[in-house]
């Protein structure tokens, strides 16, 4: 039997190993039991903290959001409006760019169908925040005539679709060079329009 866990903490231990097993291998080859060989422990010791494979993700989903929204509110340097929409929406992309482990949890479908009261709340407070801004940007002049709901919606739909592109290798081949980092910014700018004015 393996000697008694010795590293410190466990809990963190196995999400910093689990985000390292997804961005290596993706989240079908992640299990309790390969985690806790990697981490020399018995098979059961991950069970005190997580009972399934389920509960870790949805850990890490958490953590994952928790990370979304400190990177969406550097955006905030700027005043309420477009800039700051702008902003917000291009620290999406280049969070998902840079934690594809975490923005690979947040889109499977599983995490969010087993999603605890926290995640879902974490959710739902992102979700006002683009709300918020969108129509902060809106007093300020832009599409001040459009729906906000709309424009919601169409947000959310070019932010994580070109997140999604900008991640996720069966567009690797298809998009090519198209993926860079200034076509990205141009995809949201062609939405957002002239980001010159406030």
């Amino acid at each position: 039997m393996p000697d008694p866990y010795h590293h410190g903490n466990l809990r963190r231990s196995l999400l910093e190993r689990a985000i390292a097993t997804l961005n290596e291998k993706g989240v079908e080859q992640l299990s309790l039991r390969a985690l806790a060989r990697d981490l020399d422990v018995s098979h059961a010791a991950p069970l005190r903290h997580f009972a399934t494979k389920a509960d870790l993700l949805g850990a890490i989903a958490i953590e994952g959001v928790q990370s979304l929204v400190k990177a969406t509110e550097a955006a905030a340097q700027h005043p309420p409006g477009l800039k700051r929409l702008r902003g917000s929406a291009l620290a999406y992309v280049d969070w998902a760019r840079q934690n594809p482990a975490f923005h690979q949890v947040i889109r499977n479908p599983d995490v969010m169908r087993h999603a605890s009261e926290q995640l879902k709340q974490l959710l739902s407070d992102f979700a006002d925040r683009q709300r918020q801004e969108i129509r902060s940007a809106q007093r300020n002049g832009w599409r001040s005539d459009d729906d906000p709901d709309v424009l919601f919606v169409h947000l959310v739909s070019l932010t994580a679709g070109t997140a999604i592109v900008a991640t996720d290798h069966i567009y690797e081949a298809p998009m090519g060079a198209s993926v860079s980092t200034g076509t990205l910014r141009s995809s949201i700018d062609l939405f957002l329009g002239d980001t010159s004015h406030p």
